[in-house]
C-alpha cells in the first residue's frame, strides 16, 4: 500500500498520514497482547491476564479511532469506498437490532420497528448503510432520558425508501442544530452522558448517504428528543 502524501491544503492530509503511520504499530501491539493472553509466550496468571485484557481493549479503542480518522479524511474528499449491490433495507435493520438487542435491553430502553409492506430493494453498500443505521440507533438509545423509547419506521415514499428513528432523549439545543453534522460537534448534554464520543459519526454518516445519492436530516420532536431520517433512491425499473 503506497504511503499517503501530505497535501499542501493542510490538516486533512496531516491527519491521514498520522493515521497511516499509527496503524501498523498499533496492529503489532494488538497482536502481541493477543498472543500473551492466549498463553503463546508462556503461562500467565489471572491477575496478569486481567491487566493484559484491559490493555487490549484500550488498544482496540485506539485502532477504532484511527479507522474513524481515515474515514473522515475519505469523507472530506468524497472518496469513501462504496460497493453497490442490491440490498433489502428491512433485513439490514432487523439484523442490526438483533445484534444490539442485549445492549438495548440493558440500557433500559424500549424499541419498536415498523416497516411498510413490499419495501423495494435499493442499490447500496450494505456494510456502510448498516453503519449509518447502527449509529442512529445507538445515539437514540445512549442519549435517552431515564426510560428510553425509540421508534424506527421504514416506508416507501415515491421513488425513495425512507428510514426514520425517533427518540425521547435529551435532544439538541435549537441554537446548535446547524452544527449537528459538523466534525467533532457534541452537545453539552451528550458529553455529560458519554464523555468518550468523538463527534465524528454523524459527519461520516452524512458522507455515506450523500455518496449513495440520498439525503439525511433531522427534526426536533414536540416534548422531547429528536427524529433522524435518511432517504435512498429505489432501483429504477
Amino acid at each position: 500500500m503506497p504511503e499517503p502524501k501530505i497535501k499542501k491544503s493542510g490538516k486533512s492530509g496531516v491527519v491521514s498520514v498520522f493515521a497511516y503511520k499509527l496503524k501498523t504499530p498499533i496492529s503489532a501491539v494488538k497482536g502481541y497482547l493477543e498472543s500473551l493472553i492466549a498463553g503463546d509466550r508462556g503461562e500467565i496468571n489471572l491477575f496478569q491476564k486481567e491487566y493484559l485484557s484491559d490493555a487490549l481493549e484500550n488498544i482496540k479503542k485506539i485502532s477504532n479511532f484511527i479507522e474513524i480518522l481515515q474515514d473522515v479524511n475519505k469523507a472530506e474528499a468524497n472518496r469513501l469506498e462504496i460497493k453497490f449491490k442490491k440490498v433489502n433495507l428491512k433485513d439490514i435493520i432487523e439484523k442490526t437490532l438483533a445484534e444490539l438487542n442485549v445492549w438495548i435491553k440493558a440500557s433500559n430502553c424500549d424499541i419498536s420497528f415498523k416497516a411498510s409492506e413490499n419495501i423495494p430493494e435499493i442499490l447500496a453498500d450494505s456494510v456502510k448503510i448498516k453503519r449509518v443505521i447502527q449509529d442512529l440507533i445507538v445515539n437514540a438509545v445512549t442519549y435517552k432520558k431515564r426510560k428510553g423509547r425509540v421508534e424506527i419506521v421504514l416506508e416507501k415514499k415515491g421513488k425513495k425508501v425512507l428510514f426514520n428513528c425517533k427518540d425521547n432523549g435529551v435532544g439538541i439545543p435549537k441554537k446548535e442544530l446547524k452544527n449537528v453534522f459538523s466534525k467533532f460537534y457534541r452537545s453539552q448534554a451528550s458529553i455529560e452522558i458519554d464523555p468518550t464520543g468523538t463527534g465524528l459519526d454523524l459527519y461520516i454518516d452524512k458522507a455515506i448517504i450523500n455518496q449513495h445519492g440520498g439525503k439525511i436530516w433531522f427534526s426536533k420532536n414536540r416534548g422531547a428528543g429528536m427524529t433522524f431520517y435518511f432517504s435512498l433512491p429505489v432501483i429504477k425499473k
